[in-house]
């Protein structure tokens, strides 16, 4: 007997228009969602208390209230709910940010930090319609922030609009990797790019039925994009003890590029 588990992945990256649909739907459900945010923020003192009005009105859509995902020992809930430094804090997730969480045994993703004014609140949460998934992350505050953050969160949008343009069918994901790095060493934000002070090789990775699908927009990965493969890009940048700005779309590949299925604005939403 063998392990043919590579070689399922590799088949399901090429997903069916029913499988993209699925997906656009989910995408939507996000979209809704963010639209929330400003209103709920209102009566929101800590990461938790957002994190659970989030979570009561996807549910309250038909969110399935699952993330499924294949890395070992890959735990998440529904996703990340992080403000100011709590969001820079390395944890146990498997990706750029993590968060403080409730404490060791889940020491990722909404805590009992309070939210404050002038600070960068994160939400990257993932959508789920009828077991597909799509991912997507905003950055809210309260009141104005550092030009430092706006100028950073403006680069990571140049890496998003840079990736979706030059991700055509046969490109290789590697490529845009790279093509992400030569963004940000230009910028001279080299430092804290996904991830500090450990960053993470991938700025994309593939969804579907699971978070954590392929492709791997990564270091040294050959996949070709295909018609048909779908990426959540999430190009994200720390500021240790202060916060993190970026973006998270999901993205379906075309002959004409990445086109994006997420239609809240990219830019950052001040509240007040």
């Amino acid at each position: 007997m063998i392990d043919i588990s590579a070689s399922v992945r590799d088949i399901r990256m090429i997903k069916s228009q029913y499988e993209i649909s699925c997906i656009t739907k989910a995408a939507e459900m996000g979209d809704d969602m963010f639209e929330q945010v400003p209103s709920l923020l209102e009566g929101a003192t800590t990461e938790t208390d957002l994190a659970l009005k989030l979570e009561a009105h996807y549910r309250s859509k038909g969110h399935l209230g699952l993330v499924r995902a294949r890395g070992f020992n890959m735990e998440l809930f529904y996703g990340h709910v992080m403000s100011g430094k709590s969001a820079a804090m390395p944890s146990s997730s498997p990706g750029p940010t993590g968060g403080m969480g409730l404490g060791p045994f889940y020491s990722q993703g909404a805590g009992m930090k309070k939210i404050k004014p002038h600070e960068p609140i994160l939400i990257d949460y993932t959508s789920n319609v009828d077991g597909y998934m799509a991912d997507q992350a905003r950055i809210f505050s309260l009141g104005k922030l550092n030009g430092k953050f706006l100028r950073a969160h403006d680069v990571m949008l140049d890496v998003q609009e840079a990736l979706s343009q030059k991700g055509l069918p046969g490109v290789c994901a590697g490529d845009l990797y790279n093509t992400a790095l030569r963004i940000v060493e230009k910028a001279g934000l080299s430092q804290g790019f996904m991830g500090f002070p450990d960053p993470v090789p991938f700025v994309g990775h593939g969804v579907g039925m699971e978070l954590d699908e392929w492709p791997v927009i990564g270091r040294n990965i050959d996949t070709i994009l295909e018609p048909g493969m779908v990426v959540a890009l999430e190009p994200k940048l720390i500021f240790p003890d202060e916060g993190v700005v970026g973006i998270e779309n999901t993205f379906v590949v075309t002959a004409h590029g990445l086109k994006k299925l997420n239609r809240f604005q990219d830019a950052i939403l001040v509240c007040r």
